[in-house]
Parts: C-alpha cells; structure tokens; sequence
C-alpha cells in the first residue's frame, strides 16, 4: 500500500517544483551561488537527479512489474550516470526552444500507453535543466563572485541566461 503512495506523491512533485523558478528566496540564492561555482556541487545535483530516477523506477515496477516499459527509460538514466553527459544534455536543453519542445514531448509521453517511465525520465531531465546553471553562470570569473555575495539577488539574472 506504501508504494503506491509514494509513487503519486513522486509525480504529484511536479506541481511543487515550479514555484521554485526564479525564487529570490535565500535559500534559493544560496543554491544559486554554490552551482554556479562548484563542480562538486553540480556534480551531486546531476546524481541527485539520478538517485531519484532510479527510485521512480523501482517504484513503477513494484506497482507495476512491467520490465519492459523500463527498457528506453534505463537506457536513458544508464547515459546519464555520466556527468560530462548530463550536462552536455542540459547544455542541449538551454538553447532556444529546445527545452519547450522536450517539456512537451514529456507530457505527451506521459499519456501514451507504456511510455510512462519515459515521460517521467524526461519531465525529471527538463526540471534538472532548468535548475541547473547556464554556461555563462558556471564560466564567471572568481572576481564576480565578491558582487554577487555583496547582492545575492544579481546572480538570478546570469543564473538563467541561457543561449
């Protein structure tokens, strides 16, 4: 009874994670300023990310037992394991439209039958690249570190400048 339980509760997340978009809260902006100057930081983000794919997936087959549906959405996180590839894809979905179409693509996965692990792989990539840092944020000189700590609220604007 347990599982699937926190299977909705895993999906019903979704819902909450926008509302952090673009937060000036200051936990937030300490979130802001440690991925933008850490790989290390960066790094445990990416494999967060994966630890929580990888959890949706043994809940899916406990409620579900269906290893088949896994096959493409393994495949994915099996790419993923890789953090010079994750962010290559995050890379990838921070040019111009290229996340708006694999947030759509996501949704729609969510709704064909047997593509759900699939939906939820790629609805679980797309909120990490939006969380994650964009190219100009992680390649800021050390120098412009003292501004932002002086104001915080500057690094949301580089934050998500994306290409």
């Amino acid at each position: 009874m347990i599982i699937p339980i926190l299977y909705m509760l895993y999906i019903l997340a979704y819902a909450a994670v926008p509302f952090l978009y673009k937060s000036k809260r200051p936990a937030m902006l300490q979130f802001y300023l440690r991925m933008a100057w850490r790989r290390s930081f960066r790094r445990c983000y990416t494999l967060g990310m994966l630890a929580t794919l990888m959890v949706f997936h043994f809940y899916h087959l406990n409620f579900f037992g269906n290893v088949h549906e896994l096959a493409l959405s393994s495949i994915a996180c099996l790419a993923l394991y890789s953090h010079k590839n994750t962010e290559r894809a995050f890379d990838f979905l921070q040019r111009k439209h290229h996340l708006s179409w694999a947030a759509m693509a996501a949704v729609i996965l969510l709704f064909v039958p047997h593509m759900l692990p699939l939906g939820i792989t790629l609805a679980t990539v797309v909120f990490g690249t939006v969380f994650y840092p964009s190219q100009v944020a992680r390649n800021t000189f050390p120098d412009t570190l003292d501004d932002y700590l002086e104001f915080p609220h500057s690094i949301v604007d580089t934050y998500y400048k994306w290409s």
